[in-house]
C-alpha cells in the first residue's frame, strides 16, 4: 500500500560519510577564502604610505624617488605626462614580501 522500505543502516552510515565530507571540504574552502596569511595593518601601512608619497613628491621635479620601510621599498617615478609639457604623471610601486602595488596619477606642473 504505498508503504515507505525503511533504509539500512549501510546506507544511512553511507549517507552520513558523504554528508560529512561535503560538510568538511566546504569548511576548507571557506577558511581559505577569508584568511590570509599577511598582516592587513601592513597593507593599510603601505597604501597610508603611498598616498603620502603622492602628496610629498607629485611638486618633485622628474625623476626616480624611492624611500625604505620595514615592509619594502617604495619607488615613486615623476616624469613628464605624454606630449604635455604641464602635466606630469606620478608612479608610486610599493613592494612588500607578497605585493606589489601601483598607483598612477596624473598632476598639473606647478
Amino acid at each position: 500500500m504505498g508503504a515507505l522500505r525503511g533504509s539500512t543502516l549501510v546506507e544511512a552510515v553511507v549517507a552520513s560519510v558523504i554528508f560529512m565530507c561535503v560538510f568538511a571540504i566546504s569548511l576548507e574552502t571557506v577558511l581559505r577564502l577569508t584568511t590570509k596569511k599577511e598582516d592587513n595593518m601592513v597593507l593599510i601601512d603601505v597604501d597610508h604610505r603611498i598616498e603620502e608619497c603622492l602628496r610629498d613628491y607629485s611638486r618633485h621635479e622628474n625623476g626616480v624617488y624611492a624611500r625604505e620601510y620595514d615592509w619594502g621599498r617604495i619607488v615613486v617615478v615623476v616624469r613628464q605626462y605624454k606630449n604635455y609639457p604641464r602635466l606630469r604623471e606620478v608612479v608610486v610601486t610599493a613592494n612588500t614580501e607578497r605585493k606589489r602595488l601601483e598607483i598612477r596619477h596624473v598632476v598639473e606642473a606647478e
